[in-house]
This record gives structure tokens, C-alpha cells and sequence, in this order.
């Protein structure tokens, strides 16, 4: 059962008896939170698509995190690999190692390259990364020793196919018959691989972990890189795995992700959204003078009304009350009309993919993404009915504050 302002304010705002100008600035009003809203919600789906997007490619690349020994290297990889692997969440764990060096062809005459070669297990390499998805012309798994797979454009730039052999001299120094000489490796292109990030497919080489340990003389891997259900279990996960290894007296395990190494990147995504939101958000505080305004002038056009009111016995509390709904109706529907018109043009525009991306200037994200999350929704639902609220005390405290005699009087 509907009370007395429910009741009243519905009246109000449905009149068309007179108060045209009135029914325009409320429409006005509603509009403005709608367009607000519109805004708010496209924005906030954009940055959340863009930043999922470019998370999800980096960690496609590479493991979802990477433990590493204080001592520098993994004692024992083996056993420590064992104990990662039984660690519930964990897909798959694979032993690397890194090196830094460059990279020429054997048969042409163009100028080497700085790369990063990363020596990978070819037997478990695949289940930590999706960049050998695009490998050709085999899987990785057929890796062997005294080969390398290179990406794309690297291969371009060096002129390199499958079959060519290549010279990788290694930032690491080795005693030669003239003293201390650059480390050289001679491999064979086994594969190229085409990631379409940039960064791998122009730097990276991933060479046989045999070879790596042979040039270290070592053994055991620098480093293990873990791969988890998804990156939103790396914040579960990966304390357990820390618990695991550095149990049993053992110790010197730590753990990192690309979250930790591109901190400065994720946090200016988040200052972003949020700075757009609140830029946008002006949107809907525009509204507001509107509604201050509509009211206003139908607190001036009914004051008879309200003078007839309280001399029946209405208090100024609920009259006060009365405004405070008819702005908070006015809120609520332009909050409506935002979100019918915004949550389905995402869905739509992000299922279907219909906004593309020039491929030549963004690397791996094709089209615009939009992806919505209820905590984001909530607060653009939430903010524009306070602010509506908020608009709508000033006039309902004038309303409340009628004398019923002079209203009376005065007509």
C-alpha cells in the first residue's frame, strides 16, 4: 500500500493539467542523469576491458608467476619442481633459464641482433605459455639440443627461415686461448613463432635448456615459472606454492608476476578509469541543477497545494519527504534509461566484437573491449540517486517550510 508521499509526489510528477515548463525541466533532468549514467557505464566497461585484455595477453606469454632461489639458482630442480606440481590450483610447472646476448645469421650479412634467449624444457614448456601455440613448423616439444625457435619479426629483420644456422654470442665471458672471450653457441632455426606482442616476437629466442645448463656449467634451472587456473587464482596459489617449497627447513623461495613487475602500468590503468569516472560523472551533477530547479518551481506552483496540506494535518516532515521522493524518482529514472541504453550496447558491442582496431597499431588487441562488473555498476547506480537525493533537499526543506495561512491567504 502506497503512503501519502508516494502518493502525492507520483501525482505530481504525472500532472498535465498545467505546469508545462515544469514537466520540461524534469525531463531535462532525467535525461541528463541518463546521458550520465550512458557515460559512467561505457567508460568504466572500456578501461576494465582494455586492462583485462592487456593482462590476459601478457600473462598468455608467459606463466601466471615465476619462483626464484635467493642462491641464484634451483638446487635440485627436479625435487622442487615435484613439490610445485602437487600444490592443488597449479596447471603446470616448467624449469627455465635466462640469458642476454646477439643474435646473427650465419648466411646473410645483416648486423646482429640483442635478444633475450630463454632456454625452455620442451617437454613442458607448452603448459606454462600459450606463445608456442603459434610455432611453426612443429611444437615445441620437438625441440632439441643446438636449436632455437626465434619470433617473427625478429626472423624478418635477419632474414631467417627454418634450417638457417645462427651464431648467439652470450653476455657471459668464457677463459679462451686469448683470455677472457665472449661466449659463442652455433643453433639452428628449428621454428618461428608469431605471438603478435611486439615485445617477444621483434627481442625473444627460446633455445633448448640443455644447451643453457652446458653453457652455465650447471645443472639445475634459474628459475621455475608456474601456471595456475586462471590469473584470478595467482593471489591463492601462489602463497602455497611459497609454503611448499620453503617448508621442511628449506628456504629462499620467492615469487613474482607481471602484476609486480608492471606495477606503474596497472596502477595508471586504475588512476584512469577512475579519473574518466569522475570527469564523466560532472554529467550527472549537471542534472542536478535541473532537478534543484524543476522542484523549485513546483514548490512555487503548488504552494496551495501544500498550504492545503498542512492545514489538514500533513506535517512538514512529510512534505519534506515528499520532494525528497520526487527527486529520487527523478533520479531513478534517468538511472533506468542510462542503464537500458548503456548494458546492452556493451554486451552487444563486446560479444560481437563490433568496434575493430587498426592490427598494424595495437599488437594483440583488435577490437574494443567492454566488460561490465557489478561493483562498478553498483556505483553508478548508487552515485546519481544520491546526487539526486542530495539535489532534492533544498527545495523539499522549502516545501516544508510553507506557512498554510499565507499560502492560503495568497490565492
Amino acid at each position: 500500500m502506497q503512503s501519502f508521499e508516494t502518493y502525492i509526489a507520483g501525482r505530481y510528477l504525472r500532472t498535465r493539467k498545467k505546469g508545462a515548463f515544469v514537466r520540461v525541466m524534469v525531463g531535462f533532468a532525467r535525461w541528463g542523469i541518463a546521458l550520465g549514467v550512458f557515460a559512467l557505464v561505457i567508460t568504466l566497461a572500456l578501461m576494465n576491458g582494455f586492462r583485462e585484455e592487456i593482462q590476459a595477453n601478457l600473462f598468455s606469454a608467459t606463466a601466471h608467476f615465476t619462483l626464484q632461489h635467493l642462491a641464484g639458482e634451483i638446487r635440485d630442480t627436479e625435487a622442487a619442481l615435484a613439490g610445485v606440481r602437487a600444490v592443488p590450483g597449479v596447471v603446470a610447472a616448467s624449469p627455465i633459464r635466462f640469458e642476454k646476448g646477439l643474435l646473427k645469421p650465419g648466411r646473410s650479412s645483416a648486423p646482429p641482433e640483442a635478444v633475450a634467449a630463454k632456454a625452455v624444457d620442451p617437454a613442458s614448456a607448452a603448459g606454462t605459455s600459450s606463445i608456442f601455440e603459434s610455432l611453426r613448423p612443429g611444437p615445441v616439444s620437438t625441440l632439441k639440443e643446438g636449436e632455437v625457435v626465434v619470433g617473427k619479426d625478429l626472423a624478418d629483420r635477419l632474414d631467417l627461415r627454418v634450417g638457417d644456422d645462427v651464431a648467439l654470442t652470450l653476455m657471459r665471458l668464457d677463459l679462451g686461448l686469448s683470455g677472457l672471450q665472449p661466449k659463442v653457441i652455433a643453433l639452428r632455426v628449428a621454428g618461428i613463432f608469431n605471438s603478435h606482442i611486439s615485445e617477444y616476437d621483434r627481442n625473444w629466442v627460446f633455445m633448448h635448456l640443455a644447451d643453457a645448463c652446458r653453457i652455465a656449467h650447471s645443472a639445475d634451472a634459474e628459475m621455475i615459472e608456474v601456471r595456475t587456473r586462471g590469473v584470478d587464482s595467482i593471489d591463492a596459489v601462489k602463497p602455497a606454492v611459497l609454503g611448499a617449497l620453503n617448508s621442511g627447513g628449506r628456504g629462499g623461495f620467492v615469487a613474482s608476476d607481471l602484476r609486480d613487475t608492471n606495477k606503474p602500468l596497472f596502477a595508471a590503468l586504475r588512476v584512469e578509469k577512475w579519473l574518466f569516472a569522475a570527469v564523466l560523472g560532472l554529467i550527472v551533477l549537471v542534472a542536478a541543477f535541473n532537478i534543484v530547479a524543476s522542484l523549485v518551481l513546483l514548490v512555487t506552483e503548488k504552494r496551495r497545494d501544500l498550504g492545503v496540506l498542512l492545514a489538514l494535518g500533513a506535517t512538514p516532515a512529510q512534505i519534506q519527504r515528499l520532494f525528497e521522493l520526487q527527486g529520487l524518482r527523478i533520479g531513478a529514472v534517468g538511472t533506468l534509461w542510462g542503464l537500458g541504453l548503456s548494458v546492452p550496447f556493451c554486451l552487444v558491442a563486446d560479444h560481437f566484437r563490433l568496434l575493430k582496431l587498426p592490427a598494424a597499431v595495437y599488437d594483440f588487441i583488435t577490437y574494443v573491449p567492454f566488460r561490465l562488473h557489478l561493483p562498478d555498476l553498483a556505483v553508478v547506480v548508487a552515485f546519481p540517486m544520491l546526487v539526486a537525493w542530495w539535489a532534492s533537499r533544498y527545495p523539499a526543506k522549502r516545501a516544508a517550510s510553507v506557512d498554510p495561512v499565507e499560502a492560503l491567504r495568497a490565492q
